[in-house]
């Protein structure tokens, strides 16, 4: 029995991966981790994820997991039965992008404040990395965009002084009136 076993998982591992679905458990579970106005963009199968943190003794590593790019974050998911969650990069917080983008070992390197990732990209796969740093980007600028949308919205000014003041407010911090008051 153990061999019949052995040669159907030999047998399994011949088979071309899918490098872009993510199989049904996984996105079921993604779908539930997902905010309510968050969007995936662009899944793919990746060969390692590192995630350094700043001394290299910290560092992580999977292998074979699902890069997820949302319109929120990157979402790396480790490749099991179910969705389990290795790591979030919110796509606000990334202060630097370097693309690999070749044919033979795609690499795209991300920096966020105090730590940096490194995400490789199977050979098998790089035809699924055509454009990827041109999605990427884009989703940055999106989320930034909306980011500072969303910060400015939080403010409001004062009708009578013009001070800038948390929408939320009931009283003018600067001179004491009452907001939204007519």
């Amino acid at each position: 029995m153990a061999i019949v076993n052995a040669i159907k998982d030999f047998v399994g591992s011949l088979a071309t991966p899918n490098y872009t679905e993510l199989p049904e458990r996984i996105q079921v579970g993604l779908d539930k981790y997902l905010e309510e106005d968050e969007d995936i963009i662009l899944t793919l199968m990746d060969y390692r994820a590192i995630y350094r943190a700043p001394k290299f003794i910290d560092s992580n590593t999977f292998f074979r997991s699902w890069f997820i790019l949302t319109t929120d974050r990157i979402i790396i998911a480790r490749n099991s039965s179910n969705f389990k969650r290795f790591r979030d990069i919110p796509l606000s917080d990334i202060t630097q992008m370097f693309y690999e983008l070749d044919n033979t070992e795609p690499k795209i390197s991300i920096t966020t404040p105090g730590k940096e990732d490194i995400i490789e990209f199977m050979k098998a796969g790089a035809v699924h990395c055509e454009d990827l740093d041109k999605k990427i980007d884009a989703a940055i600028e999106n989320a930034k965009a909306r980011n500072i949308k969303t910060l400015s919205d939080e403010f409001i000014l004062c009708t009578k002084c013009g001070s800038k003041v948390l929408s939320q407010s009931k009283y003018c911090s600067e001179c004491g009136s009452r907001l939204g008051a007519f």
